[in-house]
């Protein structure tokens, strides 16, 4: 068992971020994204997800989230079945896009760009073992410009809805903002606006910060 209540099965660039904060505001926190790995700073941690990512140890990644009550984002989206059978209980939620091209145009302008700028040291060993992790679960490399990522996207999304049960699962566009999240989860609409972060620019901006050693905790506020 885990402590887990929300488990988000959507890819990266489907708004995680914003997911992330709304889950935040909701009582659904600490709820676990990507940004979390990118400043981390203990070696130790780094190679504990270099690990899981390289060996799909779920025991270790079990350990690693026992802190948070959500997850959402790479790369907890690449074990959201492990984490179903290790939280039963949790509800699940296929974050989406608009399109199919729409995720492809975002895609390929922010996570998918390359993978020829990994830096170099802990966090670089921890981001090349999450691109073989990817290149596992999904079957292909997804940095590749052969690769459909309109057909990888699509396919990505009907079988979380294939194994997901329907009552379990809540397939969320953040434009539709707080009403179907706050049903599903069965909580108060909040007064506040939905939150709405992290664009392509934004992304690349704190990217680039995390890839020369950079980023601070505080800046992951995009």
């Amino acid at each position: 068992m885990s402590n887990l209540k929300v488990i988000g099965a959507g890819l990266g660039r489907t708004s995680t971020k914003s997911l992330q904060k709304a889950l935040h505001t909701l009582g659904f926190g600490p709820c676990h994204h990507m940004s979390e790995i990118l400043t981390e700073s203990n070696p130790e941690v780094l190679q504990k997800w270099k690990k899981i990512f390289l060996e799909h140890d779920v025991e270790l990644l079990k350990l690693e989230l026992e802190a948070f009550q959500a997850c959402v984002d790479y790369p907890c989206c690449m074990f959201y079945k492990e984490l179903m059978e290790l939280s039963p209980d949790a509800k699940v939620i296929l974050s989406v896009r608009d399109s199919p091209e729409q995720w492809e145009k975002s895609a390929r302008s922010t996570i998918m760009k390359g993978s020829e700028a990994l830096p170099s040291g802990d966090l670089g060993d921890v981001l090349a073992a999450s691109l073989s992790l990817m290149i596992r679960v999904h079957g292909a490399d997804m940095h590749s410009l052969e690769t459909d990522l309109q057909q990888k996207y699509t396919e990505w999304n009907e079988s979380v809805k294939a194994h997901v049960p329907s009552d379990k699962l809540l397939v969320f566009n953040a434009k539709e903002g707080w009403q179907p999240l706050c049903k599903f989860l069965g909580v108060p609409v909040p007064s506040e606006p939905f939150p709405v972060s992290n664009t392509t620019a934004d992304f690349n901006k704190v990217i680039d910060k995390a890839l020369t050693g950079q980023l601070k905790q505080g800046e992951l506020d995009f």
